[in-house]
């Protein structure tokens, strides 16, 4: 309940709770938003410092609300803005059975919907997140159950609170626009076919009009004072070749996060029956529900339109998914459900009841299933492992004497609120990954500057050396390296500067022989007579594998490994090293190093990589080895393994 945003779309999750912070700390001032980023994205993508944290973001009242509980409790803890989600979604669900229990007449019926929704995959993952997607769901359901109360003759104010929840969940998610307006289309229909008055409702929906106007004009005001660091501007495919791409790509890789196997068989099951029923003639004689596939097919299309224009950001972004296609989906069980007639045979009730549950219990599993694989932290998720690097980072600042108002700079921010977050401090943050992106932000206007130790070789010094001229380090702990500016021009090591002075212990392999060595071949040199090196074939996924636990000892402390070796590619396919430290499959250390950019096919590269090893668990297995999925050939030779204390 009180987990950091991470996983998945770390980044999404983390501005929103920065945001809440945010108004934390400006006193619950909800017309100046604010999160950490002194530099926002939009419009100069992170270039250009504005020296403010105030950014636009579209109606931001459910950032606003956790942090008026976080003040009330005296706690930035996560675990304020995941109960308001939580219990937010839970009311939605609520009257999402009170809005099925209508449309199907039945209660074993409305509870199977709820069920179908619950159990999203993508859905369960977000429930009790920070994103403001669940409860604009939550909010358009009841904005459909107070209008089904009005379609019902219960009175015009169930109308005018329909408005109301809509125009909620609109402010806060602008996509919610397409079911309001799919309902407003419908009430027209109902006006020309005279079931419905135009003048009594017109004004509610002119105030809702001007609300959303009103709040879209002043979001815009603040973007072009301040920046911003939420997207708002279309992002269609560029041509159809992209668009199938993306489409492939949501087959393959998102398809089974919308839903489950088992909730899509029952999309299919209840299409099949609803036709046979249909071809019968044995449906459901109450046709109240029939104008529900009118909104849902006006939804179903707006859905679809703004698909087209929004297609980029369904490539990866699975939350636009719960934006636009879920709910109609949940809608669209619902009405099928509702066409079925009551059945009629011995304790049908009973039966149907029981057919609800089994179908919730292996819907659970399934969807249990995918949490936990969800779950899992992977070691080239730089986002979460960011998250991870700075925990405790606030105490280690404040113990280094880096005063809270000073400014941060941080070098490759995955996620850019994300160390500010846990720092609890405002700064800079350099998003690029190319050497004028780095020397950039190096430029401006900072105090302090912090790089996260697992990172630092490869996303800073890899990229700009140079970096050793410019600061030098007067702080580091297990994860992160402090820095100042540099004021003197005495050039340092990078040894020099990561302290780093005589190694321990040292480990040579020149593939004269194949001790200690597994998965990898010894063949003779072709360039270099009497030479011999080592070799792994196209077919070898891992190779060159070395052990290094027996030979470091159980000395489980933070270290420092220095990898110094000679390698050759023949073709343009990725190739990488890994260490890591593990026990079996439970990896407590994970990191992969790219050797693709760092050589040419065919050509000999010398590299030297740094890693920062951090404690080790008693038990745990340190290892190196090639990554070669991709199936290149890589000839491998004179390697040397250096250890330091740190």
């Amino acid at each position: 309940m009180n987990e950091f945003p991470g996983y998945t779309h770390t980044w999404a999750q983390n501005d929103r709770l920065a945001l809440a912070n945010g108004f934390v700390r400006n006193d619950l001032n909800f017309f100046k938003p604010q999160n950490y980023i002194l530099n926002h994205q939009f419009p100069s993508n992170w270039a250009q410092p504005s020296y403010s944290t105030i950014t636009a973001v579209e109606f931001p009242i459910h950032d606003y609300v956790p942090a008026v509980f976080m003040k009330a409790f005296g706690t930035n803890e996560p675990w304020v803005f995941h109960a308001y989600i939580l219990l937010y979604s839970i009311i939605g669900f609520f009257f999402l059975y009170l809005l099925m229990e209508k449309i199907t007449g039945s209660k074993v019926k409305a509870t199977l919907v709820v069920l179908f929704a619950i159990l999203s995959p993508v859905y369960t993952f977000y429930q009790g997140g920070f994103l403001p997607t669940i409860p604009s769901i939550a909010n358009a359901i009841i904005g459909f159950y107070c209008y089904a109360l009005y379609f019902e003759g219960r009175g015009k104010k169930w109308f005018k609170w329909a408005l109301f929840f809509f125009t909620l969940a609109v402010l806060a998610r602008f996509t919610f626009v397409i079911p309001y307006f799919a309902l407003l289309g419908f009430e027209l229909i109902r006006i020309f076919q005279k079931k419905a008055k135009f003048w009594p409702n017109i004004i509610g929906v002119a105030v809702s009009f001007i609300v959303v106007f009103t709040a879209q004009f002043y979001t815009s005001t603040l973007r072009a004072t301040y920046g911003s660091d939420f997207l708002s501007e279309l992002l269609p495919a560029d041509n159809l070749e992209e668009m199938k791409n993306i489409l492939n790509h949501m087959w393959e890789n998102l398809v089974l996060a919308y839903f489950s196997g088992k909730q899509y068989f029952l999309i299919f099951l209840l299409g099949v029956l609803v036709i046979i029923s249909l071809l019968v003639r044995q449906r459901n004689p109450d046709k109240s529900y029939l104008g529900w596939w009118i909104v849902c097919l006006f939804w179903l299309i707006g859905t679809c339109l703004f698909w087209l224009v929004m297609t980029k950001q369904f490539f990866a972004h699975d939350y636009y998914f719960l934006d636009t296609f879920y709910l109609p989906i949940v809608f669209f069980v619902g009405l099928c459900l509702s066409i079925l007639p009551k059945p009629q045979w011995y304790f049908g009730e009973l039966i149907m009841a029981l057919f609800v549950a089994y179908f919730g219990i292996v819907a659970f599993e399934e969807d249990s299933n995918f949490q936990k694989e969800r779950r899992v932290f992977l070691g080239n998720d730089r986002f979460t492992g960011s998250g991870i690097n700075f925990t405790g980072s606030d105490e280690f600042l404040t113990k280094s004497g880096v005063p809270r108002e000073d400014t941060i700079l941080v070098i490759h921010a995955y996620g850019p609120n994300i160390p500010f977050i846990k720092m609890n401090r405002v700064g800079l943050a350099v998003v690029g990954h190319n050497p004028e992106d780095i020397d950039r932000g190096l430029n401006w206007k900072w105090d302090y500057v912090v790089f996260q130790r697992p990172y630092f070789m490869e996303d800073v010094y890899g990229i700009y050396p140079e970096i050793l001229n410019k600061v030098e380090m007067i702080a580091t702990n297990e994860n992160l390296i402090l820095c100042k500016r540099k004021q003197d021009t005495v050039s340092q090591s990078l040894m020099e500067f990561m302290n780093v002075k005589n190694p321990y212990k040292t480990l040579k392999v020149n593939f004269e022989t194949k001790d200690s060595l597994k998965f990898v071949a010894i063949i003779n040199d072709p360039a270099k007579k009497g030479n011999q090196i080592g070799y792994l074939g196209e077919n070898e996924m891992y190779g060159f594998s070395y052990d290094f636990t027996k030979q470091v000892g159980p000395d489980t402390k933070p270290r420092v490994l220095k990898i110094k070796g000679k390698f050759l590619r023949r073709n343009n396919n990725p190739i990488g090293i890994i260490i890591a430290s593990s026990q079996g499959t439970d990896f407590s250390f994970y990191q992969t190093i790219d050797l693709t950019s760092l050589s040419t096919p065919n050509e000999w590269a010398e590299k030297e990589f740094i890693i920062f090893l951090p404690q080790r668990r008693k038990n745990d297995k340190l290892s190196f080895y090639f990554q070669n999925v991709n199936k290149n050939v890589i000839l491998l030779d004179d390697f040397e393994f250096k250890f330091y204390r740190n």
